[in-house]
Order: structure tokens, then sequence, then C-alpha cells
């Protein structure tokens, strides 16, 4: 639901007056504050201050010269996150390549024939290449995980905004 801010209005009457068109039928008018009570529980819309925040649920009678700031800032605000999330997401994936590539090319090193035959000689060698082939299979392994998580939480992070945009 939109809201408005409260400007010189002192009631709710004179506050659905700003709202609505100027020639809006009385029966209308009090339809409208109705709304707009039911919207405010917890306001006391007879004693209104400049700067307070009233909820104003969408009304057929609204006057169309005042445009709602708030709406079209959180619509930029939801904008500039889902961009933001965008680019975590190209960052995810561009880690997820870069790692692969850079486990790859080092497990690549450890198949050198020159690095084999140095390991057949010494037993010690040896046991460090195994080790570090485990490590990197082990490696290769939590970066998919992690990027799946990543990913499974971005995919509910754009849910999650969707939903949060249709909240007003």
């Amino acid at each position: 639901m939109p809201i408005v801010v409260v400007e010189q209005e002192k009631t709710l009457a004179a506050l659905t007056t700003r709202l609505l068109k100027a020639r809006t039928a009385k029966a209308a008018k009090e339809k409208a504050a109705q709304a707009i009570r039911e919207a405010n529980p917890g306001l006391d819309l007879d004693h209104l201050r400049p700067g307070m925040i009233v909820v104003v649920p969408r009304l057929a009678e609204a006057s169309d010269e005042d445009d709602d700031l708030v709406d079209q800032s959180l619509d930029l605000f939801l904008a500039e996150v889902r961009a933001e999330v965008d680019t975590l997401l190209d960052a995810a994936n561009d880690s997820l390549a870069s790692e692969k590539e850079e486990l790859e090319t080092t497990a690549k090193v450890l198949d050198v024939m020159e690095v084999q035959q140095a390991a057949q000689n010494d037993p010690v060698l040896q046991n460090n290449l195994e080790s570090l082939r485990s490590s990197i299979e082990g490696d290769q392994e939590a970066a998919a995980e992690n990027t799946d998580t990543l990913l499974n939480g971005i995919e509910q992070w754009y849910t999650d905004l969707d939903d949060l945009s249709t909240l007003w």
C-alpha cells in the first residue's frame, strides 16, 4: 500500500480532501476515510501532525496530482538491490570458473611426466602429490557445493524481492 506524509493537515477529513479528486461525493470521501482508518489502526487520525506517515489503501477516487514518491523510491530501491544481486550472481559465476580453471591447471601440472618421474624416486614427493590430488578433488567439490548454495540463496533473494515489491 502506498503511504503519504502528513503536511499541514490536522484531521483525517483534511487529509482525505487532499488525497481525493476535487469533486468527490461525500459518501466516497467517507468510504475513503474509513479505508484509511482501517489501514492505520494504531494512529490517532483525528489529531494529525506534520511529518506523520499514513498508510493509504488504493482508492478509486484518488487524485492523480499527488504522485506517490515513496512508491517510486521503493521501486528504484528494489531495482538497485536487484542489480546488486545480479552483480553478485555474475561474480559468483566468474569466481567458480576461475577457481575451476586454477584447480584444473594445478592438476595438469601434477600429471606432467617430469613430476611423475621425480615422484617415482622420492616417496615423500609421491605422498605429497597424492595428498595434493585429494585436496584438489575436495576443493572442486566444495567450490561446486558453495556455488550451488549461493545460487539457491540468490534465487530466494529474487523471490523475496518479488514478494516485497507486491506489498505496496
